[in-house]
């Protein structure tokens, strides 16, 4: 618990004072985030794979982050036939990795475009996902060990608890309404604010679960190891990436 504490008040450090920086030093500490994040994806799977496939893995995740949206669907393409032409070429790189690189590199580069889109608006809002995101995190967490007393999905994650999913919605929905509806609202359409109030502490805990599957299906406890208490990059940005998706796409259908 203690490093977790101490490991969670440098995160708010560090992300507070590129905040107050802007957002082009939010944006690049952001970038910097998703490389290492690019590493932990390679990490998982290095021993199947050479040291070739890490750079490749890091410049198609930031070329992916800093395109134009008109230039996205060209990336997807290229990236596509890149890893097929991988395939081809190395007879140790064959199509579970080719599913598995192209998912994890595009979750990465989709988070880094959603990013864009929500600091177009301002920090604000981007602060308003990221509290509804944490939010949620630390009170189920909380919940869960005081009065969690039945398994939420065990098969994926056995210390989560149905009490702690509860608790944890509960407390960020609410405190998500109120600081989207005083601070939010000015600059999004209210019912994207709404329903991204309602709806971020949902999925952010379905991303959770969706990474948590992956490192089961890779029997391992964490993607990395830099943050003591932690675990890795996509470890902490796991329920994140789930949140802006969904606030983007509330965004493109209502927007």
């Amino acid at each position: 618990m203690k490093e977790r504490l101490i490991t969670g008040i440098a995160l708010i450090v560090v992300f507070g004072t590129a905040i107050l920086m802007g957002n082009q030093a939010l944006f690049l500490l952001l970038l910097a985030v998703v490389t290492i994040g690019a590493y932990e994806i390679y990490r998982l799977k290095k021993d199947e794979m050479k040291p070739i496939i890490l750079p490749l893995l890091i410049v198609s995740t930031i070329l992916g982050g800093l395109l134009g949206p008109e230039y996205l669907s060209v990336f997807i393409m290229g990236w596509i036939m890149t890893l097929f032409v991988l395939t081809v070429v190395f007879d140790w790189f064959d199509f579970s990795h080719v599913n598995y690189i192209f998912v994890m590199v595009m979750m990465l580069v989709a988070a880094i475009q959603a990013v864009k889109v929500v600091l177009s608006f301002n920090t604000i809002t981007f602060l308003f996902i990221l509290l509804a995101t944490y939010v949620t995190d630390a009170a189920a967490y909380f919940g869960g060990r005081h009065f969690g007393k039945h398994k939420l999905i065990e098969r994926i994650s056995p210390k989560k608890t149905i009490e702690g999913a509860v608790i944890g919605y509960v407390a960020s929905a609410t405190i998500a309404l109120i600081f989207g509806h005083i601070f939010v609202i000015e600059y999004v359409p209210a019912i994207v604010v709404y329903l991204s109030a309602v709806l971020i502490p949902i999925m952010g805990q379905f991303g959770d679960l969706a990474f948590s599957l992956i490192k089961r299906y890779f029997n391992v406890k964490d993607f990395g190891y830099i943050f003591p208490g932690h675990g890795g990059i996509l470890d902490r940005v796991d329920s994140v990436i789930f949140a802006l998706f969904t606030f983007n796409i509330l965004l493109q259908i209502f927007v």
